[in-house]
């Protein structure tokens, strides 16, 4: 990576984890808002909570190897698991842009404030676009086999089961993001799984 790559791998990487920091503390401070409602660790119901939080492990991993390589003079490339680490954060939270921008945007008639109010923005657009720009642009590593897209189907996979379990199975959470409507949760799980892929596959070919 050139010095050049390192700065704006480091910028883009301390801005997700300072606004996944600052939005998951809000939760805390003044409770949910817009179309997350649940205040305090009632959040981390949410995929975009979880994902964000993801990938900002990640980004943090990033700033420190950033930092590093910049002081050794750079030409260094991403370690292979910090980049598949990075790579899985990127397209979870490519799922919660796509999910709101596509799906939850049309479901709410449009609703640009209760989706994008406030540290809602951060989550549902700012971060996850910073966060992909960052891994298909100007983070490199070792050549990534197509193979190893797969690897961004985890997250959404893990989710997926929770919330059936917890929604179908249990009841223990409404359905919020409607994806049991009519009783079709295997065709709404289907669809997020082939979203994902679709996300991974798309980060892959523009790196």
């Amino acid at each position: 990576m050139t010095n050049t790559q390192l700065i704006w791998s480091l910028i883009l990487n301390a801005l997700v984890v300072l606004f996944v920091l600052l939005s998951t503390l809000a939760f805390f401070r003044v409770g949910g808002q817009g179309n997350m409602k649940e205040g305090g660790k009632k959040a981390l119901i949410y995929f975009t909570v979880d994902s964000n939080l993801l990938c900002a492990l990640a980004c943090l991993g990033l700033c420190v190897w950033d930092g590093i390589a910049l002081g050794r003079g750079g030409a260094a490339l991403v370690p292979r698991w910090l980049d598949l680490f990075k790579f899985a954060g990127s397209t979870a939270v490519g799922v919660t842009f796509f999910t709101t921008l596509c799906y939850l945007l049309p479901v709410t008639k449009f609703d640009f404030k209760l989706l994008y109010e406030g540290w809602n923005f951060c989550l549902h657009a700012l971060c996850p676009l910073a966060a992909m720009a960052s891994w298909a642009f100007w983070e490199r590593s070792a050549p990534l086999p197509f193979a190893w897209t797969l690897l961004g189907l985890v997250p959404t996979a893990l989710y997926g089961v929770l919330y059936l379990w917890k929604v179908i199975v249990k009841k223990q959470w409404k359905d919020f993001y409607h994806f049991n409507a009519g009783g079709f949760w295997y065709v709404s799980m289907l669809v997020m799984l082939l979203l994902s892929f679709a996300i991974g596959a798309g980060l892959w070919a523009l790196r």
